[in-house]
């Protein structure tokens, strides 16, 4: 890392700035203007420093825009505390992707282009599959429910980021009163009800996975 060190005696700007400080310059501009608007030039003007140093301290953009994806997850992740239970994980781990989505854009735009790597992403992806092989899925079957689950919360956040909040009431009256969703236009209720109908799906894929017990055994436990 490169500590903040004396200005530079031509244009009064400091020569260097730390990884920190760029990252957390970088954080707040994705999250406004979106990944492309994260550049050197746009980072210099924010923190007083030259393009120069923003390179130094990073060594180069593609570079940054990962560290910068890494450290939002890594961060996330390290300050949620998983549940011994598999629908508690299940639950835990849809709420949490969906805050971490809203809350930095970001990450969002940076998975639409590639699938997101980091210790904190893979983690808790097994964390995931493994509550789901505990409750009865295959592995095949855990794997897509957790794609299915996953999928369900990026889709979700998707459409509220790109349409608002605001959405329905910007239409033109006759076509409000048309939707649908006139009168059940809760982006908060939307998200909880498509939650709850994914988890009793795979409860019940898990359910029917389940192992039957074998009669002659069941007929036993019944005399008992």
């Amino acid at each position: 890392m490169v500590a903040e060190k004396a200005s530079n005696p031509k244009n009064g700007r400091p020569r260097a700035v730390t990884l920190d400080a760029i990252l957390d310059a970088a954080t707040e501009l994705s999250d406004d203007q979106g990944l492309d608007a994260v550049s050197f030039r746009a980072l210099a003007d924010r923190l007083g420093v030259s393009p120069m140093a923003i390179h130094r301290a990073t060594g180069g953009i593609d570079a940054l825009q990962h560290a910068l994806v890494s450290r939002v997850v890594g961060e996330a992740t390290r300050s949620v505390e998983w549940p011994d239970d598999w629908l508690g994980t299940v639950r835990l781990f849809a709420n949490a992707l969906h805050d971490l989505l809203m809350r930095h854009p970001v990450v969002l735009e940076a998975h639409r282009r590639a699938s997101l790597v980091g210790p904190g992403a893979d983690d808790a992806a097994h964390r995931v599959v493994a509550a789901l092989r505990s409750a009865g899925l295959d592995e095949e079957a855990a794997v897509y429910a957790y794609g299915t689950l996953h999928d369900f919360v990026t889709g979700h956040v998707a459409i509220r980021l790109g349409r608002g909040d605001l959405e329905l009431h910007q239409l033109p009256p006759e076509r409000r009163a048309a939707s649908l969703f006139a009168e059940h236009h809760d982006y908060d209720r939307r998200f909880a009800f498509g939650l709850d109908f994914v988890i009793g799906g795979i409860a019940a894929a898990a359910s029917a996975a389940a192992p039957v017990p074998h009669a002659s055994h069941a007929s036993h436990e019944e005399q008992r």
